[in-house]
């Protein structure tokens, strides 16, 4: 029998809880010249906490769940991987820490996404933000939920809603469309123009009206994939970079697309008008 999705979410909460202290009790001490494969910074960084927070999730997931299969960002260096079944219709999809440059450099701004898809759709996605002691999340057919720490049920967590007001567009991989947001928008490259002075780094800002929209010609399903699906349920719209209906929601796997994701319907749509124009 397959587990119920709430149940898993609910199950989730403590353990996120319980990898985002142990990543914010090491991440002063985090130290060495760690870096994967990539074309810039964010993508090379890696720290001891990706693997080890992986790994706590990987080891709850089959305890818990031994019938999912699950997928992790570090899925190349996992010692577990072999343990979970080899096609499974419910799928668990973790980035243990998304954000790894900003851990790595002691800013505040990371956090950790899970995802659960069945037969492909999904179904649930979480963000836990350690250091804001938050989650945002979202469940197919039940809307967007965020609670503190000490959340341990959808009961006890508050509705989630995108805020309204921001003219700040934050893009990534999108060279065309940032020069053409940048005649009317405020819009930066979140690498290239990355600025510590700026006071926000995630893109959970939607939540909190420090952000807008954001922008990206090819940015991974597992974090920015993940984090659309909870801005929609929240009120919010994401597309193809041109318009066209995004369908990651309802084909999740690893891998990079297009998107540009708005906090509210008339900011996407002003948004699109300029990058059409």
């Amino acid at each position: 029998m397959e587990p119920a999705i709430v149940d898993m979410v609910e199950f989730y909460l403590p353990v996120l809880v319980t990898a985002g202290d142990f990543a914010r009790e090491i991440q002063p001490r985090i130290s060495g010249p760690a870096e994967k494969q990539g074309q810039n910074p964010w993508v090379q960084a890696i720290t001891d906490a990706d693997h080890s927070v992986q790994t706590f999730v990987e080891v709850a997931t089959l305890a818990r769940f031994p019938s999912a299969g699950f997928f992790g960002e570090e899925q190349d260096q996992s010692r577990n991987a072999r343990y979970f079944p080899a096609k499974a219709e419910t799928m668990v999809w973790l980035d243990p820490i998304n954000g790894t440059f900003l851990y790595k450099n002691q800013r505040p701004g990371w956090d950790i996404i899970l995802s659960i898809t069945h037969r492909g759709q999904l179904q649930a996605a979480i963000s836990y933000m350690p250091v804001r002691e938050r989650f945002y999340l979202a469940v197919r057919g039940h809307g967007a939920y965020t609670g503190d720490r000490h959340s341990r049920q959808l009961g006890s967590l508050a509705p989630l809603s995108t805020a309204t007001g921001s003219s700040v567009c934050l893009t990534y991989q999108a060279p065309e469309a940032l020069a053409r947001l940048k005649q009317q928008w405020s819009a930066f490259d979140i690498v290239n123009d990355y600025d510590p002075q700026r006071g926000f780094d995630n893109l959970n800002d939607l939540f909190t009206g420090r952000l807008g929209a954001y922008a990206s010609g090819s940015a991974d399903l597992l974090d920015w994939g993940a984090m659309a699906f909870i801005v929609t349920q929240a009120g919010g719209t994401a597309t193809r970079l041109d318009g066209r209906p995004f369908d990651g929601f309802d084909d999740f796997h690893p891998g990079h697309t297009d998107m540009l994701v708005a906090a509210t319907p008339e900011l996407h749509a002003a948004l699109l008008d300029t990058l059409r124009k």
